[in-house]
Parts: C-alpha cells; structure tokens; sequence
C-alpha cells in the first residue's frame, strides 16, 4: 500500500473512531458528520490506490463509482442514504426537501452500517 493511501485510511479510521465516541456521547449528529467521513476517505483511499489522485468533492454516490469497484444494491442504498446528512451538518443555512432524523435508533443503525460498509472498503484498498 502506499505511503498517501495509508495516510487516507488512517484519517478513515480516525473518523470512525471519533463517530463511536459521539454516539456514546450522545451527540448524533456530529456521529453522522464522522461516519460520512470515514466512508469518503476510505473511498478516496481506494480511488488513490487505483489510480492516484481523487477529486475534491464529498459526494458519496461519485466517489462510490469514481472507485470503479463492484458494489451491492444494499451499499449503494446505504451511500444514498448517509449522503444528504453532510451539508446540513457542515452549513447551517442549507435547507432540503426532507427531513433528516438525527436520533439515537437512526444513528445507531448508521454507525453499524459505517462500521460494515468500512471494513468492505478496507478489504478492497487492500486488494490493490
């Protein structure tokens, strides 16, 4: 692996980290924060494992198919879903269409499927 995909991978696994303590910690919101966070750097990883450079953008769903990498119905879905909590967190004047649920059973769910979902893509970084 790489000196700048384990760079990635560990500020991955950072992020992870920080979104268990949140959750124990009762502060939902910034657990979805670091659990977007996580999944979008194990993606650049894989990107960068690939091909060297990924672009600056937090768009899950790209990052998902700049990576080229096989992924289920279920992983997709999960990255639609987790996607839209970035902004509202990041920037306090972005309003959507719908409404977000920043509670303990969504977080919970979130952070379980973070945890999944990150060690599927750990296991493809390091198949590169």
């Amino acid at each position: 692996m790489k000196d700048i995909t384990k760079k990635w991978v560990s500020f991955a696994k950072e992020d992870l980290k920080a979104a268990e303590i949140l959750f124990k910690n009762k502060s939902y919101k910034s657990c979805f924060y670091h659990c977007h966070q996580a999944i979008e750097k194990f993606l650049k990883a894989l990107i960068i494992a690939k091909k060297r450079r990924a672009r600056k953008t937090h768009d899950l769903a790209d990052l998902l198919k700049e990576s080229e990498v096989k992924y289920t119905k279920e992983i997709l879905e999960f990255i639609y879903r987790l996607n839209p909590y970035y902004h509202p967190i990041r920037y306090p004047d972005v309003v959507l269409d719908f409404p977000l649920k920043y509670d303990r059973k969504n977080a919970k769910e979130i952070l379980k499927l973070t945890k999944e979902i990150s060690r599927w893509l750990l296991f493809q970084v390091n198949q590169k």
